[in-house]
């Protein structure tokens, strides 16, 4: 599986499915897999659906994005933010570099609801 389902598939909301390749959300039912078409860089696109939605109606996401707004939730389910900094620095690895998230997992405040005054 890719980094970003990979790191997905570690907040409590998710359901790793490892031999399809896509994570599930438990609440929603909403899976998500990597988008390969050859036009987005590897793995940075996401593909979601819903139940009961026609596979060839997924909508894309921008991957980073979608990690964003899935540790918030994760957080407002109850994860440890400290846990979720580890995971991100472990999606920075398999990344090969930096993402979104590393400065602020590097700072000492949480990426997590901290609001930032630029």
């Amino acid at each position: 599986m890719s980094p970003l389902l990979e790191f997905l598939a570690t907040l409590p909301q998710f359901h790793a499915d490892h031999l399809a390749c896509r994570v599930i959300h438990i609440g929603t039912g909403c899976v998500l897999s990597i988008v390969d078409d050859n036009l987005s860089q590897p793995a940075s696109m996401l593909s979601a659906s819903w139940p009961g939605q026609p596979e060839n109606q997924s909508h894309r996401l921008e991957g980073l994005d979608a990690i964003n707004f899935y540790m918030r939730e994760a957080r407002a389910y109850g994860a440890e933010s400290a846990s979720i900094n580890r995971a991100v620095a472990t999606l920075d690895h398999a990344m090969g570099g930096s993402t979104a998230f590393s400065a602020a997992v590097k700072s000492r405040d949480s990426f997590m609801g901290v609001p930032r005054n630029k």
